[in-house]
């Protein structure tokens, strides 16, 4: 549609240009406002599914569980942190754990590293736990070199979203307020 008012209006080179542009930047728009799906367990599972598709997941009381849907790089991180923070400050009563999945991240760069690590500050400080699980092992490398694996709750390789979640839920791992982010 945009190179055909760009060639009746410009002419038959600068149409084209400009629905080439138009199109390069559509293209590099979706990769950075990434879908962060919003996750729940699966009824009678220890299985979590973005609750977008399938509002009938479980909510787990006190716990966020988020899954960016792609690699994390420079230019879509902050959408992913902001996303987070949104949906943290919407609860009524903010979340004693924060969750989020890295199952869907093939890659995390050194920039995106840094942002979950003061992603990971912010909830701290609110007393909220940030919790970073299922991350392959390119990532978690890059998180340990990074010295920022610590402030994701010590990623490994062998914790999962339900254990992250289990371990919120027993007495012992409960916590009894929140504060503000900031």
């Amino acid at each position: 549609g945009a190179a055909l008012l760009g060639v009746l209006s410009s002419g038959l080179l600068r149409g084209v240009l400009i629905g080439a542009l138009i199109s390069l930047a559509q293209l590099l728009r979706s990769p950075s406002r990434p879908h962060v799906a919003f996750l729940g367990r699966i009824a009678g599972t220890q299985r979590f599914s973005d609750r977008a598709r399938h509002p009938d997941n479980e909510i787990i009381p006190g716990v966020l569980i988020f899954r960016p849907e792609t690699g994390l790089v420079y230019f879509n991180v902050d959408h992913v942190c902001e996303t987070i923070l949104d949906r943290v400050k919407a609860e009524a009563t903010p979340p004693q754990l924060v969750v989020l999945d890295l199952s869907a991240a093939p890659r995390v760069d050194l920039h995106s590293g840094e942002a979950l690590g003061l992603l990971g500050d912010r909830l701290n400080a609110a007393q909220i736990t940030l919790r970073a699980v299922e991350a392959r092992s390119s990532v978690r490398d890059r998180f340990r070199n990074a010295g920022i694996d610590e402030k994701l709750g010590g990623i490994n390789r062998f914790t999962s979203v339900a254990d992250a979640v289990s371990a919120m839920v027993r007495p012992t791992g409960y916590r009894t307020q929140a504060g503000e982010i900031t």
